[in-house]
Parts: structure tokens; C-alpha cells; sequence
């Protein structure tokens, strides 16, 4: 499944056949519905090739927005018998295969802590297929975002220490192409943010229903960011800070050429950019 596919028209779930008591009956059941999925995922992967020449740019063949608007979609019209984890690692497995029949990828795991978690946050989010390899820290990661743009990194959730402590790296005018387009897990209600997808040649878009966040950077040397935010009545607030240099998040999704984001950058705030967009199902 690629972001950019359409859902079915009337939105509905096919309800489900009253049980069989019959163990070969409900053995032939299941081999139909197999048969039938397949024939559904067949079709979903033709017309996935066939997107790949009308996708423009060179980066990864990715839609995190748009994914994760049709991972809430599906989970909110699922019945009660079909639980969201399941829906989340179906389609991302069907999202991945179609992304990498598109355009080839690597995902490059980096960042101190437990690397044996964040491989198991980038394969489930980018199935079992995906190309994941380990670079030795952030850096080095995001170097190789630079050199092959159809890279993704998967890094530890930005923080104000330890293996969050990355995220000034993207304020260097290097990296200043490279943004953050997910979190990980993808699930709001599986707790905080364990890591995040940074790429560049994303386009940063919308989720809506209040799903979204606004990754932001500025030095703030006199602490004025909270009141530069208020002023320009934006809701936001600083997420971590090394020693001037300030990461925050606004509520909702700001473009990058929101006037209000004009206001707060002319507050003495040098430096101040979007650096990334994110929302969770």
C-alpha cells in the first residue's frame, strides 16, 4: 500500500459470515477470503508500479502524512473483533512493499541507547523487506541521507540529553534539506515517541483532526521564544535546549511560509526554521 493510493469509495467493512461449527468448512472459508486478499493485494501492487512514474523528485517514494491518514481511517471504521496494532502492522507492511517497489531505499539506524529497539521500531514500520542497516552515530546517518537521497534515518525521539541530544546537528546549514517526517511508533496511545524518520525530499503535509505537531528551531539566548509564540498566538512549547539553541513543538500543522512563523522569527530569534512535521494514529 503507497500513501497516494485511494480507499474504497463508500468506506465500508465487509461484515463478517455468521460462524461454521464445520472445521472443513471454516478451513475452506479462510481459503477463500485468502484467495480473495490476494487477488486485493495484486491489484493494489499494479496500480503501486504504476504510481511510481507519476511520483516527481528523486527522494524516498514516501507519504508519511497521508499514511498515517489512512492507518486512522481504517482503524476507526474497523469493528471491535479487528484490533488497531493488527490493521497498523498489515498495512505497514503492504505501505513498505509498495514503497520499495516504487523507488529502492535504505533505512540507516544510528543513536546510543538500545539499537536493537529502534531496528525493531524501523522493521515494523517498514516491514520486513526493508533494507536497515546501522550507521555508528546521528551524524553519520544523516551524512548518508545527504549522499543518496532516497535514504531515510530512523534516530532516538529528539530530548535534551542523552541519545536524544542529535538534533542541533540540523540547525548546521549542511543539513538544513534534511527534515523530521515521523515518530515512531506510530501508535498515539503506545506511549511517547521512541524515535523519529528523518529524510529530506518529503513534503511536509497535513494529517489534520488535531494529529499534527510542528518541529521548529532558533537560538534563544534571552528566553523568548514562549512569548514570541503567544504573540504571534501559535500554542507551543520547548522540547529540549543546548545551551542557546532551542528545539520546540507547535500544536497543529504550521507551514513553513505561515505568516505567524514570520512574527516569531523576527523576535531576536536568530535561525529560526521548521525542521519537521509529525503525527501519530
Amino acid at each position: 500500500m503507497t500513501s497516494d493510493e485511494i480507499a474504497p469509495a463508500d468506506g465500508q467493512m465487509p461484515q463478517a459470515a455468521p460462524p461454521s461449527t464445520d472445521l472443513p468448512a471454516l478451513r475452506a472459508e479462510i481459503d477463500r477470503i485468502d484467495d480473495a486478499m490476494l487477488n486485493l493485494l495484486a491489484a493494489r501492487m499494479s496500480a503501486s508500479a504504476a504510481m511510481a512514474a507519476a511520483k516527481p523528485g528523486d527522494g524516498p517514494p514516501l507519504r508519511p502524512a497521508r499514511e498515517t491518514q489512512i492507518l486512522k481511517r481504517l482503524i476507526a471504521a474497523a469493528p471491535d473483533s479487528v484490533a488497531p496494532d493488527v490493521i497498523i502492522d498489515l498495512w505497514r507492511a503492504m505501505m513498505g512493499a509498495s514503497a520499495r517497489q516504487q523507488r529502492a531505499f535504505d533505512v540507516i539506524v544510528a543513536g546510543a541507547g538500545d539499537p536493537l529497539r529502534l531496528f525493531d521500531l524501523a522493521r515494523r514500520h517498514f516491514g520486513a523487506g526493508a533494507r536497515i542497516t546501522r550507521a555508528d552515530e546521528p551524524r553519520a546517518a544523516l551524512n548518508r541521507v545527504l549522499e543518496q537521497a532516497t535514504n531515510v534515518a530512523v534516530l532516538p525521539a529528539p530530548g535534551p540529553s542523552g541519545p536524544g541530544l542529535w538534533w542541533p546537528i540540523l540547525s548546521e546549514s549542511r543539513f538544513h534539506t534534511i527534515q523530521i517526517v515521523a515518530v515512531l511508533p506510530h501508535r498515539r496511545d503506545a506511549g511517547a515517541p521512541e524515535a523519529v524518520l528523518a529524510a529530506r525530499g518529503i513534503p511536509l503535509e497535513e494529517v489534520g483532526a488535531g494529529a499534527d505537531s510542528t518541529l521548529c528551531v532558533c537560538f534563544d539566548p534571552h528566553y523568548r521564544l514562549a512569548r514570541a509564540f503567544a504573540d504571534a498566538n501559535l500554542a507551543g512549547k520547548e522540547l529540549a535546549r543546548a545551551r542557546t539553541l532551542t528545539l520546540a513543538a507547535l500544536d497543529g500543522f504550521v507551514p513553513g511560509d505561515d505568516p505567524r512563523l514570520l512574527a516569531v522569527a523576527k523576535a531576536g530569534l536568530d535561525g529560526f526554521r521548521v525542521v519537521g512535521s509529525t503525527a501519530q494514529v
